[in-house]
């Protein structure tokens, strides 16, 4: 895959990437939905769109080509519209028996993100009040520092007890915080407990459920211990699966999701003294000192599918290095000699419409020259 310089660009990889997806996008504004790699789960337009609304975002600030304003403006109007927000609440992702249609929290971030991120591009400011709409809908509590999950439907569940989702989320509606007071509130309030929810192995591996103090656990629950309760639950399964091998395979997985969320959150927030706690230097540690096993890959469907740029984009925000010296780890997830841009992340076994929009991946990166 060469440009007509000879030289391959992350933005090439981009705009190639937003041009042919073009002719994937449906006439309400939607991409082909994927499935959900973990679990092999259909899903809703909503994460796919999301992706992809990112891509063509980008491809416009690169090219200025009015055929991906056209589309991106096309991919907000979708989310914005009443087909993915059936009862005027929460996002629909997934309709899977006996789980929740608005696929927790982690659900939610992916249009909150696109849509944060994209309104001031094209001056959508609907896009910017959606975002905003839809995280006030999550009641938070101020005790615990965490989210609970709204349906579809608007009626409360209770909290998200998956750690990377809190974070996920925070990070998402971070792309609008430093002018939306509740929200930058709120996401203080969530590094203030971070230190004390994000719980860790010895050797610097964080475990995938939230854990608060059992003290302020039992105060939440007392407040509204009908839809509380499974938080009592959270800290026997807690104890349960410190001891579990295979819960670590998957906590190894997930190691790199954590961490890049939060680093989207530390320019956002420089100053917060969680950037300067234990558990954090642990976990960074954790990442250098099994880089190779992370990027070869896990024997495990649970995680990043992208270690390598995930590992480049948070060494390069924690580390403050520049993102060239990160080039091997970003190179190390693509295929640069394929001939077709929609196989330029080399990823195994997953759905190919959620594959092809995770070239949103490398929206968030500076452009560099490729090997």
């Amino acid at each position: 895959m060469e440009s007509n310089s000879g030289i391959v660009t992350l933005h090439d990889i981009i705009e190639r990437s937003a041009r042919d997806g073009l002719d994937l996008q449906r006439d309400d504004g939607s991409f082909p939905p994927g499935r959900n790699y973990t679990y092999d789960e259909p899903e809703t337009p909503v994460r796919t769109t999301s992706h992809w609304l990112l891509v063509l975002t980008k491809a416009y600030k690169i090219s200025r080509e009015t055929v991906f304003e056209d589309a991106a403006n096309s991919a907000i109007d979708y989310l914005l519209s009443d087909d993915v927000r059936p009862s005027g609440f929460t996002y629909h992702c997934r309709n899977v028996e006996s789980k929740d249609k608005c696929n927790g929290l982690v659900g939610q971030a992916a249009p909150i993100r696109a849509l944060a991120r994209t309104s001031e591009v094209f001056e959508r400011s609907d896009a910017r009040e959606t975002a905003e709409e839809v995280f006030r809908l999550h009641p938070f509590s101020e005790e615990l520092g965490l989210w609970e999950r709204v349906e579809t439907d608007g009626s409360t569940l209770s909290f998200d007890r998956t750690l990377n989702h809190q974070i996920i989320f925070s990070a998402a509606a971070a792309e609008i915080a430093p002018t939306v007071n509740i929200i930058e509130e709120r996401i203080g309030n969530f590094l203030d407990h971070l230190s004390t929810n994000m719980r860790l192995h010895s050797n610097g591996l964080i475990k995938h459920y939230v854990r608060p103090r059992f003290i302020d656990t039992i105060c939440s629950i007392s407040c509204a211990p009908r839809r509380r309760y499974d938080m009592l639950i959270n800290e026997i399964a807690f104890h349960y699966y410190s001891y579990s091998d295979e819960r670590r395979k998957k906590e190894r997985g997930y190691q790199t999701v954590n961490l890049n969320a939060l680093s989207k959150l530390k320019p956002i927030f420089p100053n917060h003294e969680f950037w300067r706690c234990e558990k954090l230097s642990r976990a960074l540690d954790f990442v250098r000192d099994n880089e190779n096993d992370l990027i070869r890959g896990i024997d495990t469907k649970h995680g990043s599918l992208v270690q390598g740029i995930s590992i480049a984009k948070i060494l390069h925000r924690f580390e403050g290095t520049s993102i060239e010296e990160h080039r091997e780890r970003i190179v190390s997830d693509l295929c640069l000699e394929t001939d077709t841009v929609f196989d330029i992340l080399d990823i195994e076994g997953v759905d190919e419409n959620t594959r092809i929009a995770l070239v949103s991946v490398l929206t968030d990166l500076p452009d560099m020259d490729l090997p």
